[in-house]
């Protein structure tokens, strides 16, 4: 019946697979559940809609891999799979571990390398199928409970039975298929601003490092006074590449709908069109810009922020800046809350005093009983949001889901009835820091 109407609206029907946990999207949430489930044993189908895994980090070249490291830069509290992906990294060339940005701690990489090391990591375990130019479209839910999902790519439309299901799709693309609550942004439906990536190469780092970023602001201000250039934002920030005389611009910002596909489509365009203009800028007018160019522009526009489901529980910002801890926590986050806010032209960081947990809760979506949501979508606030994102935490989230999924098969027990100090004992075996 399936294959039929498949086929009766024009589409090739390629079969039926089967695998013990799908895996919906190759970011870091996506790597971390993929390797997570992959180590307990399960057998693992990874899909992915690019050509490559890592997800913003890759796509939207966002070269900065925020999130590993405590409140007070002391310490490091994210483990695990990203500890596994950064000694593949590393093995490159591509990393730079713990960079000090003086009040805050990330690490730095080359986008590209990233790409291979996370193909060097995936490598290590048998039991991860994966599936490139991939993307779920789909899914049948009977029972509260998903029975399979319908994936495409070049050959064909297909079926994908699993036992358990993770979205790791940065946009929750499978919880409007099953029905389960979401929000977008705050309480107005204001989102984050998104950014176009670009780089820019042969830049002169002895005199690009004189120039400060207030020194920066100023000038961007007074060129947009004068008409100067078609932009607007003044308090984006630049920094080397890990490898070479590059430097990451992360300096435009767009407000869109992501799941709009005519506002995608208008903002990659503006995108693109805005940071050649700020390129423009830094060659004219930047010390240590006056001989380079424009290398690069990212593949894809970096979202911050989209959809996030509403659990039992929901994280908020309150539970972020006082640092609290929860029995089923399952990683630590501390993180600034940053917040972009295009409409005021100005970014909020609110550095914080001591760690906070995420608890598991916060990956449940509501009306299904056999998926999880890791990465970005989790069930956080508006405002928790703006630190909980970023690409460190989304990985340790994701390895707890991916570990989450294996305890309900072994222990036959619905995902929401799991014993959380099994699975916080799981992933401390994986090398998790809980």
């Amino acid at each position: 019946m399936f294959e039929s109407a498949v086929t009766e609206l024009g589409f090739k029907y390629g079969g039926d697979l089967h695998t013990e946990i799908l895996v919906m999207g190759g970011g870091f949430a996506g790597i971390g559940a993929a390797v997570g489930a992959a180590k307990c044993g399960a057998e693992v189908l990874l899909i992915e809609k690019y050509g490559f895994l890592g997800g913003m980090a890759t796509t939207a070249a966002v070269s900065t891999i925020c999130g590993a490291y405590s409140a007070d830069k002391e310490s490091k509290i994210i483990g695990g799979v990203r500890d596994e992906l950064f000694l593949e990294l590393g093995k490159l060339g591509g990393a730079n571990e713990g960079v000090d940005f003086g009040q805050h701690r990330a690490d730095t990489c080359d986008h590209h390398l990233l790409k291979v090391a996370i193909d060097r990591l995936l490598a290590h375990y048998e039991k991860i199928q994966l599936l490139l130019h991939t993307q779920v479209i789909g899914v049948k839910k009977e029972s509260g409970n998903i029975q399979y999902a319908i994936i495409t790519n070049k050959e064909g439309v297909f079926r994908v039975f699993a036992q358990k299901f993770v979205d790791c799709t940065g946009d929750a693309d499978v919880i409007p298929m099953v029905d389960a609550p979401y929000v977008i942004g705050n309480e107005t439906g204001q989102v984050q601003a998104a950014t176009t990536i670009f780089k820019m190469g042969d830049v002169d780092f002895t005199e690009a490092r004189t120039f400060t970023r207030q020194q920066y602001k100023d000038l961007a201000q007074a060129s947009i006074d004068k008409s100067e250039y078609a932009f607007t934002r003044t308090s984006g920030v630049y920094m080397e590449s890990a490898v070479g005389n590059s430097v990451i611009a992360n300096l435009n910002w767009i407000t869109f709908s992501a799941i709009d596909a005519k506002q995608l489509t208008e903002a990659e365009i503006e995108g693109r069109r805005s940071s050649v203009e700020y390129s423009k800028f830094l060659r004219d007018k930047v010390p240590g810009f006056k001989d380079s160019h424009l290398s690069e522009i990212a593949t894809q526009i970096g979202v911050r922020e989209s959809r996030r489901i509403v659990a039992d529980f929901v994280l908020t910002e309150e539970h972020v800046m006082q640092g609290a801890t929860f029995e089923d926590g399952i990683c630590w986050g501390a993180w600034p809350v940053e917040y972009h806010d295009a409409a005021e032209n100005r970014t909020i960081k609110t550095y914080l005093k001591q760690n906070y947990q995420i608890p598991y809760r916060t990956m449940i979506p509501g009306n299904v009983d056999n998926l999880l949501v890791a990465g970005r979508s989790i069930s956080t606030t508006h405002f928790a949001n703006a630190s909980t994102r970023v690409m460190a935490i989304c990985m340790a989230i994701g390895q707890a889901a991916g570990v989450a999924c294996v305890l309900s098969m072994q222990d036959q027990v619905l995902l929401k009835d799991i014993d959380t100090s099994k699975l916080k004992k799981q992933l401390c075996e994986q090398g998790a820091i809980i």
